[in-house]
């Protein structure tokens, strides 16, 4: 781990053109429905303020980006700036899951377009969804699992990176992954631009390991768009609290989430961006319930797939009563963009979280 500066506005371009070829711009999507829900929400609590803002929310869907998740931006830039001489090593990745994925296929285009063997090893949580190991070895990774425990994996990760000499691609707390996470709120703020409807006021993004809230921060600081985080109330990185007592939390909670793409402690060079308040204003939390709610109302409404993990900034802007007051001190109208992270999970799976989910229509949007 190495401290790094918040990445430069020319930093953010050179990453983007970079992996131009490489990834794909995700599409945007809005959604009356849910604007209102959320507008809805903010007026029922707050009956003693004279002004009742209108919440437009815009959704930036990374669900469609290869391997399924954002998480694929940052692996592809990390590896491009390797040398052909550090990948021929080999690389190493632990992960909840999606990182995992994104490594494993990061890798094997580099291999393809270089010329040269990779060799990928990812570790995951033993619990780890199907879905996502399954990805990762079709990408021709080997996949081993560990403990639950997000020591557990860094741990088996660093044995590995010892005895093979691999190049060991962290989740999130590296300048190089924050630089490819950035390229999607890029890319996000221009979209919501050339849909001719104004420009973002804010963004909200899930975080656990905190590589797309940096991310987020150094490409929203200079255009004056307040970043807000998202995390599971239980069993995420405790971000908020640490926030607020104003030091970084070390031990990850134990309570289960469904979340479970956010059960990663956040970094400490990234930790030592966001405790900042010019970077992050502040980080919200969702109950399970809220998330559930939240993803149940983003499937049927958007009419696609996302997993609970890329619920939690929604289930924030409809639910948190913080959140609320916040935006009560915004002006009548409040562009608010929402990163759909990803949607690597099985549609089984998704209906034992959400029983009589409807999968098969959405609403007019």
């Amino acid at each position: 781990m190495a401290f790094y500066s918040l990445p430069s506005h020319q930093e953010i371009e050179d990453a983007a053109f970079l992996i131009s070829n490489k990834v794909v711009e995700t599409p945007v999507k809005f959604s009356w429905f849910l604007s209102e829900y959320a507008s809805a929400n903010l007026r029922g609590n707050q009956n003693d303020t004279p002004a009742k803002p209108n919440i437009e929310l815009y959704f930036k869907c990374e669900n469609f980006q290869f391997t399924g998740s954002f998480k694929f931006r940052g692996a592809s830039h990390f590896l491009a700036k390797l040398e052909d001489h550090e990948l021929s090593k080999g690389v190493v990745a632990y992960s909840t899951g999606n990182h995992a994925q994104a490594v494993a296929h990061a890798a094997q285009l580099a291999s393809q377009t270089r010329g040269i063997p990779i060799p990928t090893y990812v570790v995951v949580p033993k619990n780890c969804p199907n879905k996502k190991i399954d990805a990762a070895k079709r990408y021709g990774a080997t996949v081993l699992l560990s403990g639950t425990a997000p020591e557990a994996r860094s741990l088996l990760a660093t044995r590995i990176q010892e005895s093979t000499g691999a190049v060991l691609v962290p989740p999130a707390d590296h300048l190089n992954i924050s630089l490819g996470q950035s390229t999607l709120i890029r890319e996000f703020l221009h979209q919501v631009e050339d849909m001719s409807c104004g420009s973002l006021d804010a963004v909200i993004v899930p975080s656990g390991g905190g590589g797309l809230l940096v991310g987020a921060a150094a490409a929203c600081k200079t255009l004056g768009v307040t970043v807000f985080g998202a995390e599971p109330k239980n069993g995420g990185a405790g971000l908020t609290a640490a926030l607020q007592k104003g030091s970084q939390n070390f031990i990850m909670g134990q309570d289960p989430t469904i979340a479970d793409g956010l059960r990663s402690l956040t970094g400490e060079a990234n930790w030592n961006l966001i405790k900042n308040r010019e970077n992050v204003e502040q980080v919200f939390t969702a109950t399970e319930a809220q998330i559930k709610e939240a993803l149940r109302l983003a499937i049927e409404e958007l009419g696609f797939i996302i997993e609970p993990s890329a619920a939690v900034p929604l289930a924030v802007a409809l639910f948190n009563s913080e959140f609320q007051r916040r935006m009560a001190r915004e002006k009548t109208l409040v562009r608010v963009g929402i990163v759909l992270t990803g949607g690597n999970i099985g549609e089984e799976d998704l209906l034992t979280t959400l029983p009589g989910l409807c999968l098969g229509g959405s609403r007019k949007m």
